[in-house]
């Protein structure tokens, strides 16, 4: 007798333009695979005017929205409070979307809070996450902490570094379901066409000069204080270059957002060499990432995806501390000396011949392929009951 195969369900969670931009490629996979029954639950900034609007992104796309739904702030206030009143009421309709759907898994991936509203009811419901991107540190940010919340609820983790899956492995997670596959959104950057420098400039109504960088700054959540103080040392230190154009992205909806929102609109009209976009989409970013000679700031895609293109990465303070780095990378502190050391130093000879030399230590073939093939073969009733694995 011929039984047909029951097609597994599973449910992607994507709360803003980075997370649905690493995992675009790994989304089209899951939406063709015949043996999958695929579901794609749309929240977080992506419903926001202030962000870009970015489900319309997926919307261009073509991939199909199966649930959303828009977590608004009762003010318009970025504090810590209003974080966590977007993280209950998140909580409630992740619960509701997964007894609705009765998915077998949820790939939930990183360490933003919203990710975390999305992690908690699985515990309760008895439903199995994937983790994706585990196992890594950020000392400068509360993600770290939400990122081994996640670890501790996930069955299933995908991680990009051989040093991560041993850190997972610590944590007391099963060996036999921690999975090095490298990073999805380095191994975006081979699947996609980059856009030439004029359809860049067309597309963002920018101009490029002959020296380019990038700026992607965001809130330091575990040292508040210095969110102000560090963004206006940033600020001092380019303002020197005036030969430099400098394109700048929208920070992340955390907690200090709201300051350096207001401060980019107005640095963008007092400066003619400073370009503000509110989004870029992963494609325009990853051209510009290409095209410009350096990204300034605190975002992990100085640190994963910036290497690919031989760019150069002046990371400022310890937001992105504890990450594993390739050689494109410079640390910077937040004193205005130490940035504006770093700017001259990408554009030295020396710096130069190092970013010839240099690899992405995040890369490997086939990620997206790799996570849907265990997740295809996964033995559910296997890793129902979660047991904590000591160390030998």
């Amino acid at each position: 007798m011929n039984l047909k195969k029951k097609k597994i369900k599973i449910i992607l969670i994507t709360v803003n333009r980075s997370d649905y931009g690493i995992q675009k490629n790994l989304i089209k996979k899951l939406n063709e695979n015949k043996n999958i029954s695929f579901k794609l639950v749309v929240s977080g900034s992506h419903l926001d005017t202030k962000f870009g609007l970015t489900k319309n992104e997926i919307i261009a796309d073509n991939v199909k929205i199966d649930e959303m739904f828009n977590v608004l702030a009762k003010k318009n206030k970025d504090s810590e409070r209003e974080v966590l009143y977007n993280l209950s009421v998140s909580i409630k309709k992740f619960t509701e979307i997964y007894i609705r759907l009765k998915p077998d898994i949820i790939i939930i991936l990183g360490d933003r809070y919203e990710m975390l509203s999305a992690a908690i009811p699985s515990i309760i419901l008895n439903i199995p996450v994937a983790h994706i991107h585990g196992g890594e540190l950020t000392y400068g940010s509360f993600d770290d902490s939400i990122r081994h919340c996640i670890t501790k609820i996930a069955k299933i983790h995908f991680v990009c570094h051989e040093k991560y899956k041993k850190r997972v492995v610590q944590m007391g997670e099963d060996p036999s379901l921690v999975f090095n596959v490298g990073s999805l959104s380095v191994e975006n950057i081979s699947k996609f066409k980059l856009f030439s420098k004029k359809q860049i400039e067309k597309k963002l109504k920018i101009k490029f000069s002959k020296k380019n960088i990038l700026i992607a700054f965001h809130p330091l959540t575990t040292e508040k204080k210095k969110t102000k103080k560090t963004f206006l040392n940033l600020i001092k230190s380019i303002e020197k270059f005036k030969y430099i154009n400098f394109f700048f992205s929208y920070p992340s909806p955390d907690p200090g957002n709201l300051f350096i929102r207001e401060k980019l609109k107005k640095l963008s009209k007092k400066n003619s060499n400073f370009y503000l976009i509110k989004s870029f989409g992963q494609n325009y970013f990853h051209s510009m990432l290409n095209e410009v000679d350096a990204i300034i700031g605190n975002s992990s895609s100085g640190i994963i995806e910036a290497p690919s293109f031989n760019t150069a990465t002046i990371n400022i303070g310890n937001r992105q501390k504890g990450r594993e780095q390739s050689n494109n990378i410079i640390n910077s502190s937040y004193e205005i000396d130490s940035i504006t050391n770093s700017i001259k130093k990408i554009y030295s000879p020396n710096f130069k011949k190092i970013l010839e030399k240099n690899k992405n230590i995040f890369y490997k073939k086939n990620t997206a392929n790799k996570i849907i093939n265990v997740l295809s073969k996964i033995d559910l009733k296997k890793i129902n009951q979660k047991k904590f694995k000591d160390l030998n």
